[in-house]
């Protein structure tokens, strides 16, 4: 069993992706042995209500049963945004939400950015960030987003601190810095990103943040599974126990599957 908990669909504006609808994204899935997926809508990036790219998000995936757990994004500079948050959390049951502070104009901590993590805090679910979607080195000259820095999410993480995190496509993470921000047993982090033989960030990281920290992810369909595949196999020196944690249990603990 393998749940990726870095994956997307829809359009993005500034390159061709294959394998972004479902109906693609599951063949892919197959073939790579991923027998689910968690996924937010690359539309609710650019859409200027984010909103509608959640509603396409849900109706996109219904056909394909569990493969897929669908997270709504919430945009807090746009009016009514507390009204999609209520209609993901108590209508669609979302098992986390995501921001994206860099395309919606406002930062995790300004008045916009305290305000809906205060009240994801209260529902009591995950905060889904997403350092970056491309490498700024290759980007289109519009695609002008900056990488989530890490000192923005130790505030976040103090400013709020029943608030859980799930970090996906990280790299830079230092686990001591997590766990002093009070990160540890509160944040799940895939590693799409970061190495596991060379400097062996995944050891480094449970050895600050615990095993349960750590997940399976992949960043489909901007890069290959192949990537981390090849790294979930190459924690053969690990218990089997543990990779099974990383593999799907992890992520299953962490989002209430």
């Amino acid at each position: 069993m393998i749940i990726d908990v870095n994956a997307s669909l829809g359009h993005y504006p500034f390159r061709q992706l294959r394998y972004n609808t479902p109906e693609k994204l599951v063949g892919l899935m197959d073939r790579n042995g991923i027998d689910r997926a968690v996924v937010t809508s690359l539309h609710a990036l650019f859409y200027r209500d984010a909103h509608r790219g959640n509603e396409e998000l849900q109706e996109a995936v219904r056909a394909h049963g569990s493969r897929f757990i669908p997270i709504a994004t919430i945009n807090p500079k746009y009016v009514g945004w507390e009204r999609d948050l209520a209609q993901a959390v108590e209508g669609w049951r979302t098992k986390a939400v995501a921001l994206a502070p860099a395309y919606h104009g406002y930062t995790l901590g300004d008045e916009a950015g305290r305000a809906v993590l205060a009240r994801i805090s209260e529902y009591g679910l995950p905060v889904l960030l997403n350092q970056r979607f491309e490498d700024r080195r290759g980007r289109h000259a519009w695609d002008r987003a900056e990488d989530l820095p890490l000192t923005a999410l130790l505030d976040a993480a103090k400013a709020h601190p029943k608030l859980k995190f799930l970090l996906v496509n990280w790299i830079g993470l230092d686990g001591a810095k997590l766990a002093a921000a009070g990160l540890r047993g509160r944040c799940l982090i895939d590693f799409a990103r970061l190495q596991v033989v060379y400097r062996k960030d995944v050891s480094k990281l449970v050895h600050s943040l615990g095993v349960e920290a750590l997940a399976f992810g992949s960043h489909l369909p901007f890069e290959y599974a192949g990537s981390s595949l090849v790294k979930l196999a190459n924690l053969e020196s690990w218990s089997a126990a543990d990779r099974e944690k990383l593999a799907w249990r992890n992520a299953a603990a962490f989002l209430g599957l």
